[in-house]
């Protein structure tokens, strides 16, 4: 792969263009207070990196999964078809894809157009769950109407695929291939991997990893209405039209930044005045200050997104100061997260060692579509190949650890090094087109007890896998961090607000604390085969 190196320029310190570092040091101090893991954080002023930091052991090269910032990508490919006269915004679905008219005539399906989908105000409500047919088009079209295009707002996942999928028919290319020579190799982004769909389709709304200083460097260019050192990249009428108040999201969004206005690909925000942002799942942001000639890029693992935004909207205005080359600023940094755990080794090993293991399935997963993996459900969520099932495990044990092999659905074999004297080791997990760098360890609990910790490095959660070992049997306590626990929790307090009554608040306080649980069962197996 071809490594474009255009590197955003550093000041030589942030209060240099105007960014009061100590500032920021106390936000990153209160978001590690509640909670709130930071990944990486940059800031830019003036078009120059103020800041920035990682959580060891990411770096600056690190990928991390950006969830639905991919809109915003997808959006700029939009943007440029649109400039290019190689689509409308009154482009229809059934124009360019006619085959998918139903017998009898439908009125709303006759109506949406690209605009609508990019926009949100499509009118479907597909699943929240993203359990997909192989035919994502056709599942999309099966979906139930809940308003007519363009007449209300609603968040739907499902619309940017099928957006990707129209540019792609009109473009002749994928969307990658399109954005390379337009956007990629301008920006000097090198090539990202983009999940698809199984016809080959790029996502659209999630699936892209990205470095930071990529965010940085497409958050930029927009606040400089499409130039990228001095040079027209971006058509400057889209910037400023998809950054825009387009839609009203406060029809169906009751946070504040979540309902103060929506573009194409980019939210506005309630918070400070003058301010957008690109946003994804567990507190991915890009956020432009219009009014300070400023942006703040952080990746994170938080899942709630009001709450980050708060602390952001506590600290901002304060950090812009007046340039002054002469005051030291303050180092910023994030907690380390590259800890291991070293215990004594076990003699249960030599009983373990070169065995298989044949795990039974659960059913209740497998039902929701959802089987465990080696990789955590936020990384899989909206994966056409999700894996799961895991199978025939068998663990090879040395002297600083032990190599872990097993196999998941799809015929999906993987074998990473395990650490166990106390300082992790680093492999990679392929699981059908995703293939994610790994930091792990693991330590025995007690003697007959094998914890695992696997951390893909470009994702929000980190894998635990439990084993518990008696003679000829195996148990698998799986579970991942953050977890689904806290996750819940914000999800319950959220409905709370929005189903009214005592057993609907007594059923949401019955099942919430039991989630983890639930989505992590305990799975059981016995020795299969033992390795000659």
């Amino acid at each position: 792969m071809k490594t474009l190196n255009k590197s955003l320029p550093r000041a030589k310190s942030a209060e240099a263009i105007g960014i009061d570092s100590s500032v920021i040091a106390k936000m990153t101090e209160e978001m590690s207070y509640r909670g709130i893991n930071v990944h990486s954080l940059m800031i830019l002023r003036n078009n120059k990196v103020a800041c920035e930091a990682w959580s060891n052991p990411l770096t600056p090269e690190t990928p991390h999964m950006v969830y639905s910032i991919s809109k915003s990508f997808l959006a700029t490919a939009y943007g440029f078809a649109l400039d290019e006269k190689k689509i409308t915004k009154e482009t229809r679905l059934v124009d360019v894809f006619p085959e998918i008219r139903p017998k009898e005539k439908d009125d709303y399906l006759e109506k949406l157009t690209i605009h609508h989908l990019l926009c949100m105000t499509a009118g479907k409500q597909t699943s929240i769950r993203g359990s997909k047919s192989d035919n994502w088009l056709k599942s999309f079209i099966n979906a139930k109407w809940i308003f007519e295009p363009g007449t209300s707002w609603r968040y739907v996942n499902d619309n940017y695929y099928i957006a990707s999928k129209m540019l792609c028919k009109l473009l002749g290319e994928s969307i990658t291939e399109y954005l390379t020579p337009r956007l990629f190799e301008p920006l000097g982004i090198d090539i990202p991997f983009w999940e698809h769909s199984p016809d080959g389709v790029e996502a659209g709304g999630w699936g892209l990893m990205l470095k930071t200083e990529d965010i940085a460097k497409l958050i930029l260019c927009y606040q400089n209405k499409g130039k990228f050192n001095d040079i027209r990249v971006i058509p400057q009428w889209w910037t400023e039209e998809a950054t825009a108040f387009i839609s009203d999201n406060s029809v169906s969004e009751k946070e504040p930044d979540a309902s103060a206005g929506y573009g194409c690909g980019f939210w506005r925000c309630a918070g400070m005045p003058n301010t957008y942002r690109c946003e994804g799942m567990f507190c991915q942001y890009a956020i432009s200050f219009e009014d300070y000639n400023a942006c703040l890029i952080m990746t994170s693992d938080h899942s709630d997104l009001q709450e980050t935004l708060d602390v952001i909207w506590k600290y901002m205005p304060d950090a812009f100061i007046e340039p002054n080359a002469e005051i030291k600023g303050t180092n910023i940094s994030l907690p380390d997260k590259s800890q291991a755990t070293a215990k004594p080794r076990s003699n249960t090993e030599s009983v373990v060692n070169n065995r298989t293991y044949s795990i039974r399935k659960c059913r209740f997963v497998n039902a929701i579509g959802f089987p465990i993996s080696s990789l955590p459900m936020p990384i899989v969520f909206f994966a056409k190949d999700r894996g799961g099932n895991m199978n025939n495990l068998k663990f090879n044990f040395n002297d600083t650890g032990c190599r872990f092999y097993w196999e998941e659905d799809g015929g999906f074999k993987n074998s990473i090094l395990i650490s166990m004297n106390g300082e992790a080791s680093f492999d990679e997990i392929i699981i059908g087109e995703l293939k994610m760098a790994v930091r792990s360890y693991a330590y025995w609990e007690n003697e007959n007890t094998l914890v695992m910790h696997i951390r893909p490095l470009a994702s929000v959660a980190e894998r635990v896998l439990k084993f518990e070992f008696k003679k000829n049997k195996i148990k698998m306590l799986p579970r991942y961090i953050p977890g689904t626990d806290e996750k819940a929790k914000k999800v319950g307090e959220k409905l709370k607000c929005i189903l009214i009554g005592k057993w609907f608040h007594w059923w949401i306080d019955f099942l919430v604390p039991r989630v983890g649980k639930i989505l992590n069962p305990t799975h059981y197996g016995k020795v299969r085969i033992k390795s000659k």
